[in-house]
């Protein structure tokens, strides 16, 4: 999993990363160390002022190092201010869903009610030369350089989090949380899950589909499959918690489905019998949607479900999804039918 952190100065980008190595063990590299080896070695004319030029030649070497750490399922935060605000144009998805990209911003609002508290924090993280002791940061100053960042970074797709507005240099980023929506925040399944799983795997009426519950063996494996999912493609089943409560409310995810030999992306939504009736199934699957046609720019997505599972179906027709075909799916040596709803991008965008 790669962290990709940018943001104007002062914003806490090392901070950031020097607590995502503390508290999850992430490796950081700054791009500042990076432009300054650069510098000092000769290989370029380039001096530490040049900011566009800057981000023109480090950011091909930065796109390549994230690219590596992707393929050799590397744990690995990358901060500075060298990111250009088309970043995602250079990976597809099978590398986009293993980034967590973060801008850090600040509003003019908090810059100027906390002036003080970000000169003082200024060098928390590093040493600061020839800087706030010589009055050179100011908060019109701190404003101009945030607004930069704001303007070309939010709402661009770039993430979920993309802003983090009024930051704190005490903010920690989970790298493990993939999105949120008005009451949901959905992440990475774990382990110590394994009691919210087995909830819903031992009970029938959220088994309807499967015709059947599973044993404690069966809901290890379950995990399992939802971590190796991580681990090769970045996306599986999400754990989704209610953001007031911290209960988990199910699983709501990306799936590989396996349509007559093609490889699709498939959208799978799975709750804890309590959450029945609430609209939780399709406020999670829109933004699971919203994710993999925003961030990972599919271009389709299916969802496979049985003919007789109409609260499934309603959620799928809700969201646009009409249906597409049929597909046979083998469970315990039993051939039961799925119908294959769809959406495109385009349709998606259009709805939503």
């Amino acid at each position: 999993m790669i962290i990709l952190i940018t943001g104007a100065t002062h914003t806490g980008k090392t901070r950031a990363a020097r607590n995502l190595l503390k508290k999850f063990g992430f490796n950081y590299i700054g791009t500042d160390y990076l432009k300054m080896g650069l510098i000092r070695s000769k290989n370029t004319s380039l001096t530490p002022y040049d900011d566009e030029k800057l981000t023109d030649f480090l950011w091909p070497i930065t796109r390549e190092i994230i690219k590596t750490a992707v393929e050799n399922r590397q744990n690995l935060t990358i901060e500075g201010c060298y990111v250009p605000p088309d970043w995602k144009n250079d990976f597809g998805k099978e590398y986009l869903a293993h980034i967590r990209f973060y801008c850090l911003a600040m509003t003019d609002k908090y810059i100027y009610s906390r002036f003080k508290d970000i000169i003082k924090h200024a060098n928390d993280a590093e040493t600061r030369k020839n800087d706030d002791s010589s009055g050179n940061i100011t908060p019109g100053y701190l404003v101009s350089e945030n607004k930069k960042y704001i303007n070309a970074f939010y709402n661009r797709g770039c993430g979920y989090n993309a802003i983090i507005s009024d930051t704190s240099y005490n903010s920690v980023i989970d790298p493990y949380q993939i999105a949120e929506s008005e009451r949901l925040i959905f992440r990475l399944m774990k382990k110590r899950d394994y009691a919210d799983i087995e909830e819903m795997l031992k009970d029938p009426e959220v088994m309807y589909a499967w015709e059947r519950t599973f044993s404690e063996r069966e809901i290890s494996e379950w995990i399992k499959k939802r971590l190796t999912g991580y681990s090769e493609r970045g996306y599986d089943y999400f754990l989704a918690v209610d953001k007031r409560s911290g209960e988990t409310v199910g699983q709501i995810g990306l799936l590989s489905e396996n349509i007559d030999g093609k490889i699709r992306l498939g959208l799978g939504y799975m709750l804890k019998k309590k959450f029945f009736g609430k609209g939780f199934a399709e406020e999670g699957a829109l933004t699971m949607l919203k994710y993999t046609f925003d961030y990972l720019g599919s271009e389709s997505v299916i969802a496979e479900i049985r003919p007789q599972n109409f609260a499934s179906r309603k959620v799928a027709e809700k969201l646009g999804m009409k249906i597409t075909g049929e597909t046979i799916k083998v469970w315990d040596d039993k051939k039961i039918p799925h119908l294959i709803y769809e959406i495109e991008k385009e349709e998606f965008l259009s709805l939503h």
